[in-house]
């Protein structure tokens, strides 16, 4: 009798480990890591100017991003700020993550701004040191912004352009900045 609780011990140890283990998540780290390296060019500090366009006219804002690797490099964290002359407060400050899910394999962008909204947007490489993103607008439309790094002249150059239907475009800001 103690012979086989013994082997029904065991074999129940031996079911367990197996559950156990098929349970975990596998650890795609190091494809991660391994996929946010083709945005290493925009790490560092940046500073320029941005024209954006309004209803109101065309605005001029001195701009800055902070951009840092977190998480052991598989998380990347842009924070831009962007003030008008002459004004004491911000008049753009937003923080956005970008990670690489290895499960959908893509880019995964989340932004949030000062005025209380986030949104989930789509990040992708066009080429090297060229990035799309962008997301669908709650009220109707879309917005695309396409990133160019100069790695030579430590450049980026940003265009943001909106869309009611997804097929005729209209710039609404121009951004040039320079890496510090």
């Amino acid at each position: 009798m103690k012979k086989k609780f013994l082997i029904q011990l065991v074999v129940l140890s031996g079911l367990l480990t197996t559950v156990r283990g098929n349970c975990q998540r596998p650890d795609f780290s190091e494809t991660c890591k391994k996929e946010m390296q083709k945005l290493a060019c925009l790490v560092g500090d940046w500073k320029g100017e941005a024209r954006v366009t309004t209803p109101a006219g065309t605005v001029t804002v001195q701009q800055t991003e902070h951009i840092e690797w977190k998480m052991n490099n598989m998380l990347l964290s842009i924070e831009g700020i962007g003030r008008e002359a002459g004004k004491d407060t911000d008049s753009f400050h937003a923080l956005a993550l970008v990670n690489y899910d290895a499960t959908q394999q893509q880019f995964k962008f989340k932004s949030y701004v000062k005025e209380g909204f986030s949104t989930d947007a789509y990040f992708k490489i066009l080429e090297p040191f060229k990035f799309e993103w962008g997301f669908d607008i709650a009220t109707g439309g879309k917005t695309r912004y396409i990133i160019t790094i100069d790695p030579t002249k430590k450049t980026w150059h940003e265009s943001g352009d909106y869309s009611r239907d997804g097929i005729t475009w209209m710039k609404f800001i121009d951004m040039t900045l320079t890496k510090l």
